[in-house]
């Protein structure tokens, strides 16, 4: 089911399923902030990334010696969330563990996901909390795929071009990038993207090799800017590590902007669960809190 959030600037849909949000169209410019979702290329706009980042080694994870399936991205875009409160301009959704999920993740959670709008954007939260007796491990991320460019009804632009300008890597000229074989999986290469001013270019064939990620880099925003260096989407966040990602295709009229409080697995890891780079861990009772923020 889908629900309206909306203040003087923008009307936001938002989706119970995957808690996803669909549209961000903004009244002051009059266009959409957000990837269509054409299937012909990618046929979503912002799904939640948990329990899981990316892919898993042979698309599974050990927890305690056992071994469990692990989809692409975890459930948490997968299922129906419950609406628990509604504002004019604000939304939360909820999901708890039930039979089905333990089936493939053994931790007992409640997860909330908070939407607030802003005058300058959106706000996301995410609270996950651990209802259970033992630690939970777990990562949790944002793949909000924003229009790249946004243009007017009727429209029409190129990504290519376009530029992606990070924040909170100083003066780098360079950065390093992890790489993934065709299992989805991080291989030992490495990529490099050169900086200026913090910025690079969309350029044919930059998303061949599937997404960049930055590893540890410093970031704290990554934001999309046009050919003259004007911004118009910044994602603000504290996430260790970020993916920035599209369809190879440069037909492809988006970039998504991805903080991750987690990353896809290393080729032939066999490791525990609890040992996975990046993984996060809540004690009984306890709360994890993250989320981000996305600025027009």
């Amino acid at each position: 089911m889908q629900y309206i959030m909306e203040n003087d600037r923008f009307r936001v849909t938002l989706d119970s399923m995957g808690a996803e949000i669909k549209s961000v169209w903004d009244k002051q410019l009059e266009l959409e902030h957000m990837w269509s979702a054409d299937p012909a290329y990618w046929g979503k706009t912002a799904p939640f990334l948990f329990p899981f980042i990316g892919k898993l080694e042979q698309e599974r994870f050990i927890y305690e010696g056992k071994v469990y399936p692990a989809d692409k991205h975890g459930f948490g875009q997968r299922v129906e969330y419950e609406l628990t409160k509604q504002t004019p301009d604000s939304a939360c959704f909820r999901i708890q563990d039930t039979d089905v999920t333990r089936e493939k993740y053994p931790f007992r959670f409640e997860l909330e996901i908070f939407y607030s709008l802003r005058e300058d954007g959106i706000r996301e939260d995410w609270h996950i909390k651990n209802t259970g007796e033992k630690p939970m491990y777990f990562s949790v991320g944002g793949h909000a795929a924003f229009a790249c460019p946004p243009v007017k009804e009727g429209g029409k632009g190129s990504r290519t071009g376009q530029k992606i300008r990070l924040y909170g890597v100083g003066n780098k000229t360079e950065l390093q990038t992890l790489r993934l074989n065709d299992k989805g999986v991080i291989t030992q290469e490495y990529g490099l993207v050169k900086l200026h001013e913090g910025c690079f270019e969309i350029t044919e064939g930059l998303f061949d090799r599937d997404a960049l990620i930055f590893d540890r880099a410093g970031i704290t925003a990554a934001a999309l800017c046009d050919t003259e260096d004007r911004e118009y989407v910044r994602v603000e966040c504290d996430a260790p590590v970020w993916g920035i990602w599209s369809h190879p295709d440069s037909g492809a009229g988006y970039v998504c902007l991805e903080p991750w409080y987690g990353i896809c697995d290393y080729a032939g890891y066999e490791g525990e669960l609890s040992e996975r780079p990046h993984t996060q861990t809540i004690l009984p009772g306890e709360i994890w809190r993250g989320g981000n923020t996305m600025i027009f």
